[in-house]
């Protein structure tokens, strides 16, 4: 039955036409059975998994982590399209993590939420606001800048993590990290100005993504050690909601059904994107999976080419490939020393 639902909702995927320019024009049945798809692999996948054999097997991670990261780079795209279909910033944002804090607490309710304690809260808080300040800073970000290139500065976090890291936890730093951490810095020169321009406020935004992804990163760290995926997923998507109701009421929209059913889908690939990625840490060490951080910069940039008709220049891409190889180079050395560190929850 699995297998035969998962394939239903390859086979819908494959069938959506999506024309340049963002111009979507896909019937609403479509989406919704597309979504359902897409909650039925948020809820209920990594569940399955977890009644499977303990033992860990490195194609069942590789995959689990490059489908995760290919729902991350959906969230981005569903944003961007449902703006385009009359919705607020603030209220995509809102009706994301309103989403996410749903399907939270029906993923707890399987366990009578006894999952809800957590040993850390102030940290369970901490990462929750720098995870949602990071997200809405790239959102306004893709709206300055190319969509490829907001999500590879966002992405530019794991450069920043051994600093962060450093001033912070006092972790030492090996040579070895800095090398990375200046490779990716290099690349960042090369994305921001590719064409010899002035700075622009999107690059900025962009940055200050990755930057305070570096913060929930490292909060993860501490955060890991006593409290378990489930009650982590529960405090980020509680924080974010509260956080962003306020906002999320003022900027109210109403928008199309394509526009909530993009912003909705933002939420569902979000927590999908979560659940895989606990899949993958079943299976393989989180080191391991480094490399495979930066697919989501080019499952984005094909998106983007796909329906947005963007194609990055020859000086964006190198720039993209240097930032990609400074952030693993910096992660993996980083993650040797830090084992503890599932840098790719936020």
């Amino acid at each position: 039955m699995e297998r035969a639902a998962i394939s239903c909702g390859s086979f819908c995927f494959r069938k959506l036409q999506f024309p340049v320019e963002g111009s979507i024009g896909i019937k609403s049945n479509q989406w919704v059975f597309y979504f359902v798809m897409m909650i039925y692999l948020a809820g209920n996948y990594p569940g399955k998994m977890n009644s499977q054999s303990a033992e860990q097997s490195t194609a069942k991670g590789v995959m689990a982590a490059l489908a995760s990261f290919f729902f991350l780079s959906l969230i981005g795209v569903f944003v961007k399209l449902s703006s385009s279909h009359g919705a607020q910033l603030w209220w995509i944002v809102f009706i994301q993590y309103s989403t996410a804090f749903a399907l939270a607490i029906a993923i707890s309710a399987k366990e009578k939420f006894r999952n809800l304690r957590s040993q850390n809260y102030p940290f369970e808080f901490l990462r929750g606001g720098a995870g949602l300040l990071s997200f809405i800073c790239f959102v306004y970000a893709m709206t300055e800048i190319p969509l490829v290139d907001a999500s590879l500065l966002q992405n530019t976090a794991p450069i920043f993590i051994p600093i962060i890291a450093l001033f912070w936890l006092k972790d030492v730093i090996e040579k070895k990290i800095w090398y990375g951490v200046a490779i990716g810095f290099v690349g960042i020169i090369l994305i921001i100005k590719p064409d010899g321009a002035s700075f622009k406020a999107g690059d900025l935004l962009g940055l200050v993504s990755g930057v305070l992804l570096g913060f929930a990163y490292v909060a993860m760290k501490v955060i890991t050690k006593t409290d378990k995926f489930k009650t982590i997923l529960f405090y980020f998507s509680l924080t974010a909601f509260v956080i962003s109701l306020p906002l999320g009421i003022i900027y109210w929209s109403n928008p199309v059904l394509e526009g909530w059913l993009f912003a909705i889908g933002s939420g569902v690939s979000f927590v999908s994107y979560l659940n895989l990625q606990q899949v993958a840490y079943k299976h393989i060490e989180p080191n391991k999976l480094s490399p495979f951080n930066y697919s989501v910069v080019v499952f984005t940039g094909l998106l983007d080419w796909w329906i947005f008709n963007h194609v990055p220049g020859l000086l964006t891409i190198i720039g993209i490939a240097v930032v990609c190889l400074g952030g693993i180079l910096a992660i993996v050395h980083h993650e040797k020393k830090a084992e503890g560190l599932k840098h790719s929850w936020h």
